[in-house]
């Protein structure tokens, strides 16, 4: 009699456990989802503060990862015809139509929003730093309130610089100087490729590499590099636009000819003139 007293509440506790994990599985099989996924249209990574809204539910996103977009699922839906809106601080927002059928459902291809500006964006600031033959430049978006801008979308920027030889009376500048230097003979003009890094713990994700086989002279002590930064706003410039648009643009050497060029476009695209001294040539 008093094994029975012990095993009795046994048998009865997993009997409930089983029926209490079948009923959950039954539901969980019949649970009816939405997956989806959505990404940045440049970069094709995460997407910083967005907000996902479907039915009467919504979720909110940050970071994601660095490998790639992650998959976002609405749980215990009704089926029908229904709208998911996916929106993000400077993201042209986008409103998709979904039929939701009793089951599992997914959108198979990622929803991608397009970025439109860096917000508050007045200037950026610029570093450079050898590596081998090439210079390294690390791009520093700075906001109306003179700090960083962090966690922006990617804008699909035009980048082009000019290098030239830092000179002073007429002789190559020996040592870092803030005065006197003027620019000497050009030694490299032309657009640029950027990088961007969606690691997390990143805080300026944009950069870029000049290569050190289209500097024509790489005896100079000290250069000064001229860069120009174009970013076009999404919604009424595209950055093909941008690029045909520099064609005709005049040359970096007449500034004032090209910051008129460019102030006739201040409606669709936002420029920035940076100008680096005392860059270390192959001479250092």
């Amino acid at each position: 009699m008093k094994k029975k007293t012990v095993y009795i509440p046994v048998i009865t506790v997993v009997v409930l456990g089983i029926i209490a994990f079948s009923v959950y599985l039954s539901r969980m099989s019949f649970d009816t989802t939405l997956e989806f996924q959505v990404r940045d249209a440049v970069s094709r990574n995460w997407i910083w503060d967005s907000t996902f809204k479907f039915q009467d539910r919504v979720i909110r996103s940050f970071y994601q990862s660095d490998r790639g977009p992650i998959d976002y699922q609405f749980t215990h839906l009704k089926a029908g015809e229904w709208d998911l809106e996916i929106s993000a601080p400077a993201y042209q927002a986008v409103t998709i139509p979904v039929t939701i059928k009793k089951g599992a459902n997914r959108i198979d291809e990622p929803i991608e929003l397009a970025g439109y500006e860096i917000p508050d964006l007045d200037h950026f600031i610029i570093f450079e730093e050898k590596a081998g033959g090439d210079i390294v430049v690390e791009i520093r978006p700075v906001g109306t309130d003179g700090r960083a801008v962090i966690n922006h979308p990617t804008i699909d920027l035009w980048m082009g610089c000019r290098i030239s030889e830092q000179l002073k009376g007429g002789l190559y500048v020996q040592e870092p100087t803030d005065e006197g230097s003027e620019r000497g003979k050009e030694l490299f003009t032309g657009e640029i490729e950027w990088q961007w890094d969606p690691t997390p713990e990143t805080t300026f994700r944009y950069s870029a590499r000049i290569p050190g086989s289209k500097i024509s002279n790489h005896g100079v002590p000290y250069m000064v590099i001229d860069y120009l930064l174009i970013l076009p706003d999404s919604r009424k410039i595209t950055r093909k636009e941008v690029a045909e648009l520099m064609k005709e643009a005049p040359n970096m050497q007449d500034s004032e000819a090209l910051i008129g060029f460019l102030d006739e476009y201040k409606d669709r695209l936002f420029y920035d003139i940076h100008t680096s001294w005392n860059v270390e040539g192959a001479a250092q």
